[in-house]
């Protein structure tokens, strides 16, 4: 089974050609005998808030959630409340890079990640599948998948049975019983990258 790594990443902006990445989070699910196991990474990095969107640094909490040491490049921040791990900024590319490599990512809007740790990264050193997997766009095909079955047993599709377009990520994901992450996960890298993995799930029954 190829490995799937459910990502997100908080951006200084929505455009990677001028902003950065300064938080990634991936889950990623690896298949021994074809039980998964889910392992949990969480990086920050010093950015360059020179060109800096305010409105993106507020909605991600920057000032309130950066805790890169004074004196790091960057830092280990997976253990929650527990200890941050100050790193070089290299290592932790070269982390990404490893724990990526020939993964397919899943995540919401994955396209926008995906675009940021390239920048991360640098040109060619991005080793992961080239076709992320958008979980919004996922229940939408589920959805409409369920609309052709009713119109082929000679039903009519009510007006909540197709999903509007373009396609809202909390819409689909309460649609398939997943509440969207609340304000204390929201906009944090791994909260939504719990969410991709939890709306991937429900939507595929576990398959994967």
């Amino acid at each position: 089974m190829t490995n799937i790594a459910f990502v997100d990443t908080e951006t200084t902006h929505l455009d990677a050609e001028i902003g950065e990445v300064w938080e990634v989070a991936i889950i990623l699910r690896e298949y021994d005998d074809n039980t998964p196991t889910d392992t949990e990474y969480v990086w920050q990095v010093r950015p360059d808030l020179a060109t800096a969107d305010p409105d993106s640094l507020k909605i991600s909490r920057y000032l309130e959630r950066f805790v890169v040491p004074p004196h790091a490049e960057a830092a280990w921040t997976g253990y929650g409340q527990g200890p941050v791990l100050p790193m070089r900024r290299r290592e932790v590319v070269a982390a990404v890079m490893d724990v990526l490599s020939g993964a397919v990512l899943v995540g919401s809007n994955p396209g926008f990640d995906d675009r940021f740790l390239r920048k991360l990264l640098g040109p060619g050193s991005a080793q992961w599948h080239y076709r992320p997997v958008d979980f919004a766009t996922l229940v939408a095909g589920s959805r409409f998948g369920m609309a052709k079955v009713i119109r082929n047993f000679g039903g009519k599709p009510g007006p909540n049975d197709v999903p509007a377009f373009p396609f809202s990520s909390r819409e689909m994901s309460r649609f398939v019983g997943v509440e969207p992450p609340g304000d204390d996960a929201a906009h944090t890298a791994l909260g939504d990258a719990r969410w991709a993995r939890d709306v991937f799930d429900a939507v595929t029954g576990g398959a994967f």
